[in-house]
Formats: C-alpha cells, sequence, structure tokens
C-alpha cells in the first residue's frame, strides 16, 4: 500500500498492538465505530454477531477484545479516516489521480 500511494506512513499491527477501549474511542471521537467494522471476518461470523443491533460501545468493546472485528488496513491522513482497500479514497486523499 505504502509503496503504491508513495507515501510515508506510519503502522501499527493492531493484532500483534491491540488497540485498548481508551484508544478506540479517542480513534473513533466524532465517528461511529459501526462503520469500521469488518462484518465479514471470520471472528464475526464465529460470535454469530450479523443482524445484531451493536451499540457504539458494544462495537469498540469487541474491537478491544478482537482486533479482527477492525476493518483494514485503517488510514488516517488530513482528519479523514478511510477503511478498507478503497483504492479511489485514498488516492484522492494523497492528491493521486
Amino acid at each position: 500500500m505504502r509503496d503504491e500511494l508513495k507515501v510515508e506512513l506510519d503502522e501499527r499491527d493492531y493484532v500483534k498492538q491491540p488497540l485498548s477501549v481508551a484508544e478506540l474511542k479517542e480513534l473513533f471521537r466524532g465517528r461511529d465505530p459501526r462503520d469500521f467494522l469488518n462484518r465479514k471476518s471470520a471472528a464475526f461470523k464465529q460470535r454469530e454477531l450479523a443482524g445484531k443491533d451493536l451499540s457504539a460501545d458494544e462495537t469498540i468493546a469487541l474491537m478491544a477484545a478482537e482486533p479482527n472485528f477492525i476493518k483494514r488496513p485503517l488510514i488516517i491522513a488530513g482528519g479523514e479516516m478511510i477503511a478498507g482497500l478503497d483504492r479511489d479514497r485514498l488516492n484522492a486523499l494523497f492528491g493521486r489521480s
């Protein structure tokens, strides 16, 4: 991703270095964490969460307990947060066409 976008990225492997509830609340401040929930992950399916109406706090607790619930990659730049491989948005964010 870094090579494709030709940008310098600070990386954190949140499977190896999980985010705490406090870090997740700060990360998603002003955003709905449910928009960044990886509903396609095996862990999500194993817990049979499909169709459940999760609150923002429940979502953050799940993400803290199981980092695979967070869509990847999660890129933050210029006050914008993009989750997943949305190449069009990423290219627009970094001024690439």
